[in-house]
């Protein structure tokens, strides 16, 4: 059940509270009628339809209640917003069925029949090599000293 459709009720339910208003809903009818609606909201969490249908029953019983003083139009708008909540538990509430679940007895358990297999492997080919050459090694060359290395010095 989503939040803001008992958020709603909570708040047309409070609007009331600690007034003197004799047009609105007294504080006690007021914490009656948010106490149901946490039971519904309750009721949708713990996926239990059959009490959410139940605590909305108690929700209109208690709109119903509600004194004569109370105004029409509040007490109406209090009647179509638990209406709408009454339709939505079948969408909003999961069913209180239980949804069968496996146990190790209603699944056998398949039993690994592991047999080690080897795949036959290739015995390593191996390239010829070729048998070195020797190069001949050239002979180093000797520094060629540069212009101005062979320049003379300057006296100066």
């Amino acid at each position: 059940m989503g939040r803001p459709l008992l958020l709603a009720l909570v708040v047309a339910a409070l609007a009331g509270c600690g007034k003197s208003n004799p047009e609105l809903i007294p504080a006690s009818n007021a914490e009656a009628l948010t106490q149901t609606a946490d039971r519904i909201q309750q009721s949708c969490t713990d996926e239990d339809r059959s009490e959410a249908r139940d605590q909305v029953a108690l929700a209109q019983r208690e709109i119903d209640s509600l004194p004569r003083d109370v105004d029409p139009d509040l007490k109406q708008n209090l009647r179509d917003w638990i209406d709408h909540i009454e339709s939505r538990i079948g969408a909003d509430c999961k069913s209180e069925e239980a949804t069968p679940t496996a146990t190790p007895e209603d699944t056998p358990t398949p039993t690994a029949t592991a047999t080690a297999t080897k795949a036959p492997t290739e015995a390593p080919t191996e390239a010829p090599t070729e048998a070195p050459t020797e190069a001949p090694t050239e002979a180093p060359t000797e520094a060629v000293p540069t212009p101005a290395a062979a320049a003379p010095e300057n006296p100066r």
